[in-house]
């Protein structure tokens, strides 16, 4: 319990470690959304102080970051690139309703160079104009496009063969290029491009309108980079180290459990070994065998067999163990002398005789 506490104070540190004072990391309103970091913001989710004037964003009901104008009008944010210093919004040209002019004045974007546009709905089966452009597919239907041909091209008062004109708006555009499904506005102030350049953090200059490269990379900071790296490492070599031993150990008294029960069994179970083994079958054949006569009398006075327990009868084979002199059915004698070496009877171990003997009658 004490190591999973220490433990849990060592992420704790080391999370305020990486974190820090600084509460001015990058948000998103989705994981596939842009990123916002300095000069942008999202209102409600970043403090005033990570953004500058102007560039505050904000997220809609279907999590998608929304740039508001000045114009009252806001737009969707397709992507933000920090490098070049450009935001690419949607222009919203596949909604016809709300295509009118982009009015920039009084945002810190770039709107020197504005292209007035015409737009055009024609029909393809019938139109054999030439367009410089090629149809917006979002505005498009099976018989007819909509083309955005520049102001200037074709003659004022002039609609080309076929076609309608439906409206004349202005759009902000980079020196090169032409119209497309997303517009591009630039900005110049706060200038932190070459912070970007570096791979270091723009932003605020304590606290005031000026910025500065804070000397941090983008998302972690380096000495926190390092710090995680190190202190993930260490935790993944402590829990190494946990599991190594605690393995060690259970091994160890496995194997010590293992070998005390097989000590124990060996004492206790191991059967006890024979003194000897039996007879071969020419030694059993060597020992004397007799036949009843019709008394049925034996010089021992037996009148039974002492292993089957039956009762001799006339002329049945008895067969005399030497020395002993104890007679026994050679069928059952001769079975038990294969497995002991010793008379049933008085286990007492008979002397091998090389020459048997057979009394005819008694």
């Amino acid at each position: 319990m004490e190591k999973i506490t220490l433990l849990l104070f060592f992420y704790l540190f080391l999370f305020k470690f990486i974190s820090g004072a600084d509460d001015c990391v990058p948000a998103s309103c989705s994981p596939t959304g842009p990123q916002v970091r300095f000069p942008f913001r999202i209102r409600g989710r970043q403090p005033s102080h990570c953004g500058f004037p102007g560039f505050d964003l904000s997220c809609n009901k279907r999590n998608r970051t929304i740039l508001h104008l000045t114009s009252a009008r806001s737009y969707i944010v397709n992507r933000i690139s920090y490098a070049e210093q450009i935001i690419y919004i949607d222009p919203e040209f596949c909604r016809p309703k709300r295509i009118d002019d982009f009015h920039l004045t009084g945002t810190p974007f770039d709107f020197s160079s504005v292209r007035s546009y015409k737009f055009y709905n024609c029909s393809l089966q019938k139109s054999n104009y030439m367009f410089p452009t090629a149809p917006l597919a979002c505005l498009d239907r099976v018989n007819h496009s909509v083309f955005a041909v520049r102001t200037g091209l074709i003659p004022e008062g002039e609609t080309p063969e076929n076609c309608q004109y439906m409206a004349t708006i202005s759009v902000p555009m980079r020196w090169y290029g032409d119209i497309r499904v997303e517009l591009e506005l630039m900005w110049f102030t706060p200038f932190c491009r070459p912070c970007e350049i570096e791979g270091r953090v723009c932003g605020r200059k304590d606290g005031n309108g000026e910025t500065t490269c804070l000397g941090s990379p983008v998302g972690i900071r380096r000495n926190a980079k390092y710090g995680l790296i190190i202190g993930v490492g260490v935790s993944i070599l402590i829990c190494m180290i946990a599991i190594v031993c605690y393995t060690a150990t259970k091994a160890r008294d496995y194997n010590q459990s293992r070998h005390e029960n097989i000590d124990i069994f060996s004492i206790t179970i191991s059967p006890r070994p024979n003194s000897s083994t039996g007879l071969d079958l020419s030694t059993i054949e060597s020992y004397a065998k007799t036949v009843l006569g019709e008394s049925c009398r034996l010089p021992a006075d037996d009148d039974s067999c002492p292993i089957c327990l039956s009762d001799y009868k006339p002329r049945e084979a008895l067969r005399t163990i030497p020395e002993c002199n104890h007679y026994f059915h050679v069928e059952c004698i001769d079975e038990w002398l294969r497995l002991h070496a010793t008379c049933p009877m008085c286990r007492n171990s008979p002397q091998k005789l090389i020459f048997g003997y057979t009394l005819s009658s008694i």
